[in-house]
């Protein structure tokens, strides 16, 4: 879909430029870099800060550095674009993987605002600076909860923006349509979803200290490339008619990507003043799609400043809200010939780890401190230690021969400077 976008881009700038003089244009660059070295203490438990990049083992200088720049360019007092590109350790290295931003933005009145392209989602309180870690505390976003958020960072689409003032305050009001396509890593299998009839509907309300931000979004699953899912839902298609297992029908028709939608809602608040720093976001997910079940997700984090240095501490959690599906080996099994038996029980334990691999359930406890050393530069370093359920471990790359039936514990500890120039 991002190539109808592109055309239409190229159209409107097209149609611009022919109204524009050379000497009206003008272009803003600026970038932002973040280099991280971190070490996890499991060897067998791989972790990457969200579905998009290489999950690693022990010491990690790519685990959460990044490069990006953005480019302002400024057509007229309604006109305006922007393009912004990050460089960071994809699983799935390819040009629309790494272009993060590229949209046309109109002004038509002070109040309104209209945009086309690939634009931010604005589902979270860091919507529009999610890569920049000079501009939030931690090492890197929560990872319990903006770890789902890289399955819609972005989306290919138009939106339509009204802003006021409103009560000593300011309120802004953005309704978008559009699809996405992320390339994602789940273990070391990657897959792409394409959401289609994506519809974003966010608020949000800054009032002196405090930020108040909702968001709800909605879209269908219009295609699903997975290979190991792909040939999981071609075998279980195939026993179903025998009716060998009653179950395989049920199971085919979960993993498919049709008629299956996905409904987001999510509620963020943030509180800045001089000394303290609190934030705070919840996130609820309504899935029948087996592949990404309903889940619910949030954290809190509280900071507090002295002088240049900003101590924090906080919590992040995500789980599951439906329990497991209860897969049952048919009694009459025993009564086929060995090589059907052996068929049939292999495909029941591929799908029962296929759905205890989809399910997150975790907690995690972080402390940090981040030093401005300077108006462009920060230096940051956190401990964070993470507790994975029993069949929780949707987000990690867990080594099958570890098992995914028992608790899992690790600790990361992180040391990054981030600046932007």
């Amino acid at each position: 879909m991002l190539y109808k976008y592109t055309l239409f881009l190229a159209g409107v700038f097209a149609c611009i430029s022919s109204q524009v003089k050379a000497n009206d244009l003008s272009v803003e660059f600026s970038g932002f870099a973040t280099l991280s070295m971190s070490y996890s203490d499991d060897s067998d438990i791989g972790f990457s800060s969200n579905y998009l990049n290489e999950s690693e083992t022990g010491f990690s200088f790519s685990r959460d550095s990044i490069l990006g720049g953005q480019a302002n360019i400024t057509i007229n007092n309604n006109w305006d674009a922007v393009v912004q590109g990050i460089y960071q350790d994809r699983s799935a290295k390819y040009f629309n993987n790494f272009l993060e931003l590229a949209f046309i933005r109109y002004r038509p009145q002070r109040n309104w605002i209209i945009r086309a392209g690939r634009m931010n989602s604005d589902l979270f309180l860091l919507s529009e600076y999610p890569y920049v870690g000079y501009a939030y505390l931690w090492a890197r976003p929560p990872h319990a909860y903006y770890s789902f958020a890289s399955t819609a960072g972005h989306y290919d689409g138009v939106d339509v923006e009204y802003n006021n003032q409103i009560d000593d305050g300011f309120l802004r009001v953005k309704l978008a349509l559009g699809t996405t396509t992320p390339k994602l890593t789940a273990g070391d299998e990657q897959l792409t979803i394409t959401f289609d009839d994506l519809y974003i509907l966010s608020a949000v309300y800054i009032k002196d200290e405090w930020t108040f931000r909702a968001a709800t979004s909605k879209s269908d699953v219009s295609n699903f490339e997975s290979m190991p899912f792909n040939t999981l839902i071609d075998s279980l298609n195939t026993i179903a008619p025998s009716n060998i297992w009653p179950q395989a029908a049920h199971f085919a028709r979960g993993f498919e990507h049709q008629h299956h939608s996905i409904n987001y809602s999510a509620l963020g608040l943030a509180y800045d003043n001089a000394n303290w720093l609190i934030q705070a976001e919840a996130g609820k997910t309504k899935s029948d799609w087996m592949v990404v079940p309903s889940n619910n997700s949030g954290y809190v984090s509280v900071g507090y400043r002295v002088n240049e240095m900003t101590y924090f501490g906080g919590l992040s959690i995500a789980k599951n809200k439906k329990n497991t599906p209860e897969i049952v080996t048919p009694e009459s099994l025993a009564y086929l010939p060995e090589a059907v038996q052996y068929a049939t029980t292999e495909l029941i334990e591929v799908t029962e780890y296929a759905v205890k691999r989809t399910i997150v359930d975790q907690k995690n406890v972080n402390v940090g401190a981040k030093w401005y050393y300077s108006d462009k530069v920060v230096f940051k370093v956190q401990a964070d230690h993470f507790i994975i359920e029993p069949t929780g471990g949707g987000l990690w790359d867990i080594a099958p021969e570890l098992g995914i039936d028992v608790e899992h514990n690790v600790n990361l500890i992180s040391f990054s400077a981030s600046l932007v120039f």
